[in-house]
């Protein structure tokens, strides 16, 4: 059965969605804010930033998973999970363009000779508070909060849901597109129409919807929040996991994401074709406790319903160090550390974490800061609702500009037990990550 999606009454109109933010586009354009032709100029400059995580990992992995040719029930590795190097430039007033490169999960398996690749290459022209309009190559999207991917993350990475259309219609998370954005007062929003990638595809199957080689029609998105408290900066697409209390943030957002006839399948052995449609709500909330000590409390909690069609199922693997599998043993997880991530059906995700205070009051600089995270879904395909969830432990060397991170993510196994899916055996994966900014 496919997914109801009476639950999300508030965000089930799509159109109604894009319509208001058509509308606030219009508005503007139309009233535009007198402060905003009174600022200061800017000054002509470009500015260089980089950040690189390296991982450190012990990995359980999925039954039958090979690398190379050797069956492995566990393996330790290191990998670089992601390089960037960011150039920023504002040529002109109220201009603003982006060019980033960088690689993502460079492993012992990664041959290329040169893996750095170029990421984003936008622009954007900031009208007044209220619109910025911008295009390129980029990761702005809409539907979450982090959708963009991540940035000063709770735990070692956002969670895998938000990603889970990653590398299928976009290529480490970006698409050719054009995009608006803007505040009004407490009011963020913003919108996006991107030219998707064409998606690795597979010949329809009874009943179970996969991506299709069709023409790709536009991709849709747009995500609203509303901000209590002190507001955040729009700049850049990818939103802050958390402030460690620098900031009092409360904003509660809804998105949607909408692409025709990306998926197919087969009925009764015609072909029908089935539209993405994505909808989430969610919250968050940062605040210090005693900003003399350095204490602070996170949370982030989403909704999602997803529609893909008919059983439609992803076994997501982040960085996955298994090359092969030995298909008498498989599970339906597939090989090294994929499990269910996303799916036709509803989940939920929370995440919470506090910092420690200080370890020393007067240069306030390195705390911990132990957090959690948790994904429970009910995916249409699945008899068994799939839970998995992360501990982790930050030691704060200089907030996120120098971190380590140590994170153990538990994960379902499923297993095919007559016309079911069932969850037989868990398996851990434990990641010592260590985060660096240069700015």
């Amino acid at each position: 059965m496919r997914a109801n999606i009476s639950i999300f009454s508030v965000i089930r109109n799509t159109g109604l969605l894009f319509l208001g933010m058509i509308l606030a586009l219009g508005m503007a354009l139309f009233f535009p804010d007198p402060s905003f032709s009174q600022e200061k100029k800017q000054d002509k400059l470009i500015r260089f930033s980089a950040y690189a995580q390296f991982w450190a990992r012990y990995t359980m992995m999925n039954p039958g998973s090979r690398i190379n040719e050797s069956q492995v029930a566990n393996t330790a590795d290191l990998s670089l999970r992601r390089f960037r190097v960011k150039v920023t430039a504002n040529p002109i007033d109220h201009l603003m363009l982006v060019v980033q490169a960088g690689t993502t999960n460079l492993t012992s398996l990664s041959h290329n000779e040169s893996p750095i690749e170029l990421l984003d290459a936008y622009g954007e022209y900031k009208f007044n508070q209220q619109l910025s309009l911008g295009g390129g190559r980029s990761n702005w999207k809409g539907l979450t909060r982090f959708a963009a991917g991540p940035g000063s993350t709770l735990l070692y990475d956002v969670p895998f849901l938000i990603l889970g259309n990653v590398n299928r219609t976009d290529l480490t998370l970006r698409n050719l597109n054009l995009f608006a954005k803007g505040q009004f007062g407490p009011l963020d929003y913003r919108l996006i129409i991107a030219k998707p990638y064409i998606p690795v595809t597979a010949k329809p199957q009874e009943g179970i919807a996969n991506f299709n080689n069709l023409k790709v029609k536009p991709n849709l998105s747009a995500y609203v929040k509303w901000q209590f408290f002190e507001k955040e900066s729009n700049v850049s697409p990818i939103s802050a996991g958390t402030y460690l209390g620098k900031k009092k943030v409360l904003a509660i957002g809804i998105g949607a994401e909408y692409q025709k006839d990306l998926l197919w399948n087969l009925n009764s052995g015609d072909t029908v074709l089935n539209s993405m449609k994505l909808f989430s709500a969610d919250v968050f909330f940062d605040t210090p406790l005693n900003k003399e000590t350095g204490t602070s409390l996170n949370i982030y909690a989403a909704a999602f319903l997803h529609d893909y069609g008919p059983g439609y199922i992803r076994n997501l693997g982040i960085n996955n160090m298994a090359n092969g599998m030995e298909s008498k043993i498989a599970t339906f997880n597939g090989a090294g550390n994929a499990y269910p991530v996303v799916g036709t059906g509803k989940s939920l995700i929370l995440q919470s974490g506090v910092t420690l205070p200080y370890f020393n009051r007067r240069t306030k600089k390195t705390r911990l800061m132990p957090a959690f995270g948790i994904q429970y879904s009910r995916f249409d395909r699945l008899s068994d609702p799939m839970f998995s969830y992360d501990l982790g432990l930050s030691l704060l060397l200089k907030d996120h500009s120098s971190k380590f991170v140590f994170n153990a993510q538990s994960r379902p196994i499923y297993t095919t037990q007559g016309t079911a899916l069932k969850v037989t055996e868990r398996k851990m994966m434990f990641v010592l990550m260590y985060h660096i900014n240069i700015d």
